[in-house]
Order: C-alpha cells, then structure tokens, then sequence
C-alpha cells in the first residue's frame, strides 16, 4: 500500500488528490500549497424567517438595511481548519474563496473571527466587527471566484472563522456554501508556503494521568451498541503512517481507504433518524455529521437540537455499519484514526470500532473504543462481550506516551480460531482465547459485520459545558485481511 505522506497539498471542494511521496525532506527553496473546504459556514441574521441558514446551498451577505428592511442585514461566516502544514512552513499566504453567480457592484469585506459557523445563524443583534480586524475588501463583486487576502489571521495549523461583511448595495449578494451540490464552487482556503520558516517548538506530551483500572461492575448496556456544508470538510491528508501490510499469509479481502468524495454505500450503511437509550444522541445520516474529503471519513457530533425515534435529542451523530454488505468469520481487522478527545474538551465523546454478528444474537468485538473526559481521554479500550447484562472482558490501555487524540492511531484485532489479538500502532495489548473465556467458542464463530460510530453521552458521563462542538472522529483507512 502506497504511504500516506503528503509533501504538496492540492486537496480542496474540488477533490483534487495530494501528491503522494516517500518521506523526503523538503528543500531550502521548497514550496507547497493546500486548499481547505470549509469546516462550517452559514449566514448569521436577525431576520428569523430565513431559517436554518447552516443548512442551505447558499450564503447571503447584505448591509444594514437590506430589501426594504432596516434590520435586513446578512453576513457570511465560515470555518476552515488548517492542518498538515509543515513545521517549517513560512511566508504563508492565505486567501479566501467564494463563488458569486453575478457580477454586482457591492463593495464587501472580509474580517477575521466573527460569531459561530456551525448552526442557523440567527442571533438578536449584529456582531461588532472592529475595523483592526478587516483583511481585505473588494470594491466589486464578480461572476465565478472573489478572493480576498486574508494571509494576516493564517499563522499555520489551527481553526480559523471569517465573517464577509457587505458594505454597499442594499439587496443580498448570493454565495456558494460547503452544502452546494457543486463541490467545485464551495468556499476554500487556498494557502501557498516555502519552506523558510523556524522549526516549531516541540510539544512535551501531557503528562499521564491515572486510569482506573477495568471495570468490573456491571454498567448500562454498552454505551457503542445498537443494532438494526454539500457537506464536506476537505483537509489536509494525515500524516503519513508506516504502511500497514499484514503478517505474512493475511491477505486483503476488504477496505475503504475514504479517497473519493462521499459515504460509498457501497460498502456502508449510514442510519439516520435512529434513537437509543443509550446515549444522547440522534444516529443522522445528514452530510453535515458524516463525510468524507481529503482521503479522510469524519464522523462529526454536533450540539444542536433533533428529533428522531420520536424523541428529542440535544446532539447529533454518526453511525455506520455493513450489515448485508460485507460480514466476515475471522480476520485481521485495522482502522487508522484519530480521536477527537483531549482532557479538557471531551467528556460524553465516545468514538469506536467494533463487531457484530450477523444473527443479533450474542457476541460483540470491541477493536476499539476511545472514551473521552479527563478521566479516560489518555487510554483505548479492547473488549468481548457476551451479553449486554453485561458479561464481557476488556481493558484499558493507557499509551505510553502521548493519547488517543493526539494524532492518527493504528488500531487492529486479529480473530482466529479460538484466540483474539488486540494491537495498538503495531504492538500488542491484549489477548483472549478459550481459556480466558469459556463462552469463546459460541460467541465466535460466526459471521460478524462492521461498526463504526461516534456517540454522544451514556454511562460514562454526557456532554458539560467544556465539551466542544463540533467534534471530528476521523478515519483515514479501514481494511480487512483473511489468511
């Protein structure tokens, strides 16, 4: 399998693929440039009858007094979120993309910061937007791409939101959105670099912290079990991963290594408007919440408000599966991935990995779970279950070094014949077998499929007020090997 290291990045709405190399430095005259769909966007307003503006195909910016209407104002607001830059990427310059269907002679600007992205947009009054924080302004809006410089809000990796505020013509001017079913007239961030900027300084990883040990108190059923804006983020592919080539005599049978440009329902499942007693989230098959861009799936939680199974819900999520697409007896199953959860921003966040048989009834392989919240941010969980009363074993293994969230992760489990392996970036953590668990044999050997969800809330804690939304689990590959 090819590495997955990028040296020059092309990858944005228009789903242009990276350069894909070896691990050669780049040179003292090197350049490379990246383009970034935008993670958010809607038009913020007072005007209430617009609706949920985060969902629509278009954005509006328009003055204060707009149509008729001396409150009519509209301004777009977008989120973009910068990652893959080089450390010593220097003498960045970033400029900010949006597509108009006419030519208008509307003078708009574009500001760094601005309210939310992410939801309707409506709010009581208009945010300030001081003067030191304009970047650029076009006297003129045409047909096709406007640009506006925005190089000095772009310091490198990180999550930045622009407000475009117009300043004359009192009638809205018209945007393409993340949600235009045109991925090549969404927004972007394109940014162009060298290569003369210092190293960054090296980030000491955070300091361990003490788990508890296993649980071996009953809980609620397992918190990842279930059964039975367009919307796409595009990033930067992750960093490159040591190529993931199974043990001698496994063999590739399956896989989605996420390079096109939505769900393959080919392979997948995505439920939607799906409720569960068990966490508090809304299972939605809406772009916002799963995507795929840039060689990456995300699977996003959001705090909004949602009903579904005849219940209302204050989050949304994601959830896939392969039942009656792809279910396997024995295999080396690996995903490689990175949790969203880090110690201060994650707690009710529960991303995870794992099987199911094919006949619903006993049995469950946990190839990952990756809790989140102060307490259990630093580890990954393997597991079996038998039941959901529950009776199961598992672990948690807390890394060495670093988190779950600190990067991208290889996770795997190797199933034969009486004997499950767990490993984490190539070593392993944990095993069971026929001695380990008597009810091995009649809960594994039988055809399973694939889940692969993000949950909001259950047994190990539900969302406070430093949990933050939106919330990226992202997925670079999963593949499934048989001997």
């Amino acid at each position: 399998m090819h590495t997955k290291r990028t040296l020059y990045f092309v990858l944005g709405a228009l789903g242009v693929a990276a350069l894909l190399g070896g691990t050669l430095p780049l040179l003292a005259d090197d350049s490379g440039s990246t383009t970034v769909g935008a993670m958010a966007d809607t038009t913020a307003t007072q005007v209430v009858q617009d609706g949920d503006n985060g969902a629509k195909t278009t954005l509006a910016t328009c003055p204060q007094t707009c149509d008729n209407n001396p409150r009519g104002w509209r301004d777009a607001v977008l989120e973009f979120a910068v990652t893959g830059l080089p450390a010593s990427a220097g003498h960045l310059r970033a400029r900010l993309r949006l597509h108009a269907w006419t030519d208008t002679a509307a003078r708009v600007a574009a500001y760094g910061g601005g309210p939310a992205a992410d939801g309707p947009g409506v709010t009581t009054s208009r945010p300030n937007l001081p003067l030191a924080a304009q970047l650029d302004v076009k006297d003129a809006v045409v047909s096709g791409f406007n640009e506006w410089d925005v190089s000095a809000a772009v310091r490198g990796n990180g999550t930045y939101t622009f407000t475009l505020r117009q300043e004359t013509l009192n009638t809205r001017v018209y945007w393409a959105s993340r949600e235009n079913q045109r991925a090549a007239i969404r927004p972007e961030l394109t940014i162009t670099y060298d290569n003369s900027g210092p190293p960054a300084p090296s980030t000491a990883p955070v300091p361990s912290a003490a788990l508890p040990a296993p649980s071996s108190a009953a809980p609620a059923p397992s918190p990842t079990k279930g059964d039975p804006k367009p919307s796409e983020v595009t990033v930067t592919r992750s960093p490159a991963a040591p190529t993931s080539a199974a043990a001698p005599g496994w063999r590739l049978v399956w896989s989605d290594e996420f390079s096109g440009s939505a769900v393959d329902l080919k392979r997948w499942n995505l439920r939607g408007s799906e409720g569960r007693d068990i966490d508090r989230g809304c299972n939605t098959n809406s772009p916002k919440n799963t995507f795929v861009s840039g060689g990456l799936l995300t699977l996003r939680a959001l705090r909004e408000p949602a009903t579904c199974s005849s219940q209302q819900r204050q989050y949304t999520q994601s959830y896939l599966d392969t039942i009656g697409k792809a279910s396997f007896t024995y295999g080396r199953f690996e995903m490689r991935a990175k949790s969203p959860n880090g110690p201060t921003n994650s707690r009710g966040l529960w991303p995870a990995f794992w099987l199911r048989p094919n006949d619903g009834g006993n049995g469950e392989i946990d190839v990952v779970e990756l809790p989140g919240g102060a307490q259990y941010y630093r580890a990954a969980t393997q597991a079996i279950f038998w039941d959901y009363t529950p009776v199961k074993q598992d672990q948690r293994y807390p890394f060495a070094k670093g988190y779950p969230g600190d990067g991208f992760h290889t996770y795997t489990t190797e199933w034969e014949p009486g004997r499950l392996r767990w490993y984490i970036d190539g070593q392993q953590v944990y095993e069971r077998d026929r001695g380990t668990t008597p009810w091995f044999d009649k809960a594994f050997s039988k055809p399973y499929n694939i889940r692969l969800n993000f949950q909001v809330g259950g047994w190990l804690g539900d969302p406070d007020a430093s949990t933050v939304f939106p919330a990226d689990f992202q997925v670079d590959y999963v593949r499934v090997w048989q001997r």
